[in-house]
Order: structure tokens, then sequence, then C-alpha cells
């Protein structure tokens, strides 16, 4: 919903090697294209949502389903793990006035930048009384226990790596396709959650996303809007777990992770 600082992602390429592997491995600069890798160092940072609120009206007026994603997405994504509740509280305050200025009502999801989330976050979040949140990687949807508390929020993690952390890796030429490589990760007897990115699919990848939408279809997938989905959930009868630090293939660096059942 802020300004768009990805350029000030590369100093993560000093913290984790792994990082400049997936740079290298996506093509990330043909992908994201140079006016983004840059922007926020050599160029100034641009405004996302307030540039482009139309796209935001049209997406909802189409029937999508629209939250938020934070405001600064990379001080959030390389910060949050130390962030005090204040800088926490003004980060999703910022969100959610931008948010809206442009739709007139108030947000109701809300998904942590990068899975990156902390104990202080979560608290935080769960007083805005959100429909559900989705900041984790995981299995299946679940209530979050912190301490003794177990918070309100339901939590929808991810269930599916993302397209850039298999791209090029060995599974996907396995598989033969990218989208047999996902039809082999679904499951029938959950809901599959999968992240996708505008500089991804929508754009270097489309035509194989495309091709991942036609096989679904084929095989009789349903899709549903998360919050869809959230409405037919009992909150009771959820599984209670801790979110923990983790680290999965092709991505650099930690994520919020889906702990054992508690």
């Amino acid at each position: 919903m802020g300004p768009d600082n990805s350029g000030r992602a590369i100093v993560r390429a000093f913290r984790n090697p792994g990082f400049l592997t997936k740079m290298r491995r996506t093509n990330a600069v043909a992908m994201y294209g140079l006016r983004t890798v840059l922007s926020g160092t050599l160029l100034p940072s641009r405004p996302i949502a307030l540039a482009y609120p139309e796209v935001i009206r049209d997406l909802a007026k189409a029937g999508f389903e629209v939250g938020l994603h934070g405001y600064d997405h990379v001080f959030w994504q390389d910060h949050i793990g130390e962030l005090p509740e204040a800088q926490v509280r003004a980060e999703v305050e910022e969100a959610a006035e931008v948010f809206r200025a442009i739709l007139g009502e108030a947000p109701k999801a809300f998904a942590a930048p990068g899975w990156r989330t902390s104990e202080t976050a979560s608290r935080l979040l769960d007083n805005f009384h959100l429909s559900y949140r989705s900041d984790t990687r995981g299995r299946v949807p679940f209530r979050c226990r912190i301490g003794s508390t177990v918070l309100e929020t339901i939590e929808i993690p991810t269930t599916l790596p993302t397209l850039d952390e298999v791209m090029g890796t060995p599974a996907v030429e396995e598989a033969g396709s990218v989208a047999e490589y996902y039809l082999r990760q679904m499951r029938e007897d959950t809901l599959n959650v999968h992240t996708i990115h505008a500089e991804t699919e929508g754009m270097g990848q489309l035509d194989a996303f495309v091709a991942l939408l036609k096989a679904l279809k084929d095989r009789g997938a349903e899709f549903v809007r998360v919050d869809e989905a959230v409405a037919q959930l009992a909150p009771s009868e959820l599984p209670i777990c801790e979110i923990v630090r983790t680290t999965l293939p092709g991505r650099a660096g930690w994520v919020s992770g889906q702990g054992p059942n508690l």
C-alpha cells in the first residue's frame, strides 16, 4: 500500500548469500525490470497503491478480494523481527489508511510481507478484528497461540511453494512442466493456497500460469476467494499452533511457519 523500495532489498545480498543465488536463478533484473530493481536507491521510491487506485477499485468491482500486504514491503520484511509495537502499528495503520482512501472501507485481511511476522505484530493485528491473516507458510488453516493466549484471528497459511522458489529447479524439470509440478503438489483433502506474484505469473511466466489454470480446471478444481473459504470454517474446530521461524528451499532467509499442532 506504500512506497516501492524494492531496490533496498539488495542489502540482503550482504547478509544472506542465498539471496544472490535466487536472484541469478530467477533472472530477477529481467523479471522485475531495472526501474523496480533500483527503486528506493539510485532512483526515488514511487507510491504503489495510490499511483494506481483505479486498478484496485476495478479489481474489487470485478469480484476479487482485496486486502493488505503491508505498507513498506522491504522495511517490514527486513526489520519486523525487531520492530517495537509503535512502529508495527504505524506500518499497519498507514496501510489501512491508504486502503480506506481508495476503497472507502476498512480492510478485512492482512498478509505479511515476505511471510515474516512477530509476536508483537500478531498480537497487534488480532486487535484489528480481521476476517483472517495470511502471514505464514504451512499446512492447513489454524489459530495461533502466543504463550497462554490463543488469538482470535484465523491464520490461512500459504500451502504451496511459489513459482520463484521452484523456477529452474530439478523438481520442475523432472515433472516436465510448471503445470504438472503443481498438479502433483495439490491436495484434495484441504484448502490449497498458492501465492502468485505479478512480476512472475503476471508477466514473464504468464504462459506457464495460464497452462496451470487450464490444467486445474480440466481436473475439476474449484477456485474460491479466501474470505469465502474462511466463512466455511469453524474456529473452534481448527488446530492451535505456534508460529515458528523456518526456512524453505528456494527462498533466502527465514519465514514464519506453522508449528506442530498443540
